[in-house]
């Protein structure tokens, strides 16, 4: 008999088939979607004097909404009353953590100790948080659980604290919830019409949200680990960390202190006489972490130059890291480019990584994440400018439409919620591609493959070799 770490799995148990999980995984989110559509737009989520609200808007915040994006037509705290703000904050919780995690764990709970996980169930947890090496999905399901609420809830109460010197009671502990679960899942969808522009000084704020950002965009695999050498540790041993969660969080730091650096360089420059120091200190510290898929902010986006806005269309490339609330290429794929340039470099045999080898399957999907992403930017800036522009000639438009078309692609991409202005003036047709970006973004170019493509068979020949001049 073969075992897993969460019961026994007969011989004669049926294969998976990892196309009907993919697809379990879409249709889930698909119909989230649909169900968030349909409350947002009932008149009870509006306010009795509220802005008009089409099937398209509503669609269009439910997408944002579930795939944890943050761009919106419409301004949230407004537009919508407390029940359609909680149908946002539930679709946020769910589609941060996703559908099935939640199912799954429900699942399990159920099974209780004494039943073992179906392979069904384990596939579906590895679809949605990676590859469970150290860990049985049942000790991660509840790690998902009561580490999110756990952060959640210390988060609200810090907010609450700090909002409790503008709002009122009741007012400012829902401010507290609402932002406290949005950056937490990476949503970046906020109650004030400046988002947090006007707390961009407050260290309180500032600290508390960037600091659910980062948890947020770690991965529940990471976090498990964390705990599980921290007991290590406390036991007297010597805790080992796995590849995955060195790689997360060495190039997690060096993520957040590049984009700092650059963005406080490419913005020094631009600042007001009476613009203190350290506010611009603080800015850029949290446009560094904000720009990887939570998107808040504390300035205005077009109000920054072009260098930093290249900074941050980078940064909201890359994103969090896998199995986490977060979007885009992800922190590892971009450690494993790195280390296949390195590798090839030092004219090495392997892929090596932090004195690891990696296998050539890790390599492949690192590289065709990358490819799948700068395709899906590249159809999506292509998209946005055919339905926004039309047919006027380079001199008839915006001097700067083509880099804010890149921002929103990319943005909308990597589920990160940051604009400089687009999203709002977007025509009907262009608020159909953002979505789709959005959608896309949040189920990752190889689950959508996977779906479209089909069930994938082993080639059991390989064709001649032969060279082909590159360069």
């Amino acid at each position: 008999m073969n075992r897993t770490g969460d019961g026994v799995i007969p011989p004669t148990a049926p294969a998976v088939n990892a196309y009907t999980t993919a697809r379990l995984l879409l249709l889930s989110f698909l119909a989230t979607i649909l169900i968030g559509t349909t409350l947002l737009a009932l008149p009870v989520s509006h306010n009795p004097e509220p802005v008009h609200v089409s099937w398209i808007d509503a669609l269009f915040t439910a997408t944002s909404a579930v795939c944890v994006t943050g761009l919106t037509v419409l301004d949230t705290g407004t537009t919508f009353s407390r029940f359609g703000q909680g149908v946002i904050l539930l679709l946020i919780q769910v589609g941060g953590l996703g559908i099935l995690t939640f199912s799954t764990f429900f699942i399990v709970q159920r099974q209780g100790r004494r039943g073992g996980m179906e392979i069904s169930q384990r596939l579906l947890v590895e679809t949605a948080h990676g590859n469970l090496s150290r860990v049985t999905p049942r000790h991660l399901l509840t790690i998902i659980v009561l580490f999110t609420l756990g952060s959640e809830a210390l988060g609200s109460l810090l907010l609450w604290w700090n909002f409790a010197e503008d709002f009122q009671g009741l007012e400012a502990l829902w401010m507290g919830v609402f932002h406290a679960v949005s950056a937490f899942c990476n949503a970046g969808f906020g109650l004030l019409p400046d988002n947090l522009i006007r707390y961009r000084g407050d260290w309180g704020v500032n600290l508390t949200i960037m600091t659910l950002i980062i948890l947020g965009g770690l991965g529940f695999l990471v976090v498990a680990d964390l705990l599980t050498q921290l007991r290590t540790r406390l036991a007297g041993k010597e805790p080992r960390f796995t590849l995955h969660t060195r790689l997360v969080l060495r190039t997690s730091a060096w993520l957040i202190v590049l984009g700092w650096s650059g963005i406080l360089l490419a913005e020094w420059g631009n600042r007001t006489p009476d613009h203190p120091s350290a506010s611009l200190i603080l800015e850029s510290l949290f446009l560094s972490v904000t720009s990887r898929t939570a998107g808040f902010n504390t300035v205005l986006m077009d109000q920054l130059t072009n260098t930093t806005l290249l900074l941050v269309i980078v940064l909201m490339f890359i994103g969090g890291s896998p199995g986490s609330t977060a979007g885009g290429i992800k922190t590892t794929t971009l450690a494993v480019c790195h280390a296949v340039l390195r590798s090839r470099a030092k004219n090495r045999p392997k892929v090596e990584c932090l004195e690891r080898t990696l296998s050539e399957e890790t390599v492949a999907r690192a590289l065709m994440v990358v490819g799948g992403y700068l395709l899906a930017t590249l159809c999506g800036v292509l998209s946005l400018q055919m339905v926004e522009e039309g047919s006027r000639a380079f001199h008839e438009t915006p001097g700067n439409s083509l880099l804010a078309y890149l921002f929103e692609t990319v943005s909308a991409l990597g589920t990160v919620g940051l604009t400089t202005g687009l999203t709002a003036s977007l025509s009907g047709a262009g608020k159909g591609v953002v979505i789709m970006l959005m959608f896309i973004g949040r189920v990752g170019p190889l689950l959508l493959a996977t779906v479209l493509i089909g069930e994938t068979r082993q080639v059991r020949f390989s064709y001649p070799e032969e060279s082909v001049n590159i360069g």
